[in-house]
């Protein structure tokens, strides 16, 4: 098994437990303090790597070629048509730049308490408040979720950790009725899955 398997398989344990947990009344539970400075309010509950990705468009400038063309009338058409290609071809590719896509790809440091979550991005604390999610999509069967805002772009979080993050935060945000969101489906199947090969593991009472 690689360590890339592993983690996966020790996270997605992970999730499931914590699933389970709350499903049967659990609560989160909180970490020790850390060097992170947090408002007097918060509780921190997770501190983990993950990928992490937004979801925008841009503005994209490109240079248009415009050469002086002397000489014959052939010559200078297919001056003018090579122009218009190389111009289109420009237009193109600053189109596919500018259009709204996942950008900003990294892995960081991402802590999660009962106000928010914090990702440490190109060194600059990103702070993402819980009052502010909209909507929680995704698929933890992929190891990864989206979080919508009201105001400000998407948010995907994704890797290893991902599935327990995502069971924590719909925790945090939906209470109760979080635990049934279909990004989370995976888990409950993956529990129900697992108690049956236990019991057919035992054998017949």
């Amino acid at each position: 098994m690689t360590h890339l398997e592993h983690a996966l398989r020790e996270g997605w344990n992970s999730a499931c437990q914590l699933y389970g947990h709350l499903h049967a009344g659990g609560d989160l539970a909180a970490l020790p303090p850390g060097t992170v400075r947090l408002n007097p309010d918060e509780v921190p509950y997770g501190d983990a790597l993950l990928g992490y990705a937004r979801f925008y468009g841009t503005t994209v400038t490109y240079q248009q070629s415009s050469t002086l063309l002397l000489g014959s009338a052939a010559f200078v058409a297919a001056g003018l048509a090579a122009n218009a290609i190389a111009n289109s071809s420009a237009r193109h590719r600053a189109q596919a730049q500018a259009a709204v896509q996942w950008r900003d790809h990294a892995t960081v440091r991402t802590i999660l308490t009962n106000r928010r979550l914090l990702c440490d991005y190109r060194g600059r604390w990103l702070s993402f408040w819980h009052e502010g999610v909209v909507e929680l999509q995704g698929d933890v069967a992929r190891w990864l979720f989206v979080l919508r805002y009201q105001v400000g772009d998407p948010i995907m979080l994704h890797g290893p950790a991902a599935p327990w993050f995502a069971v924590s935060v719909a925790h945090l945000v939906y209470g109760r009725p979080g635990l049934r969101l279909p990004g989370l489906a995976a888990l409950p199947r993956s529990i129900a899955e697992a108690a049956a090969r236990q019991q057919r593991a035992i054998g017949p009472a």
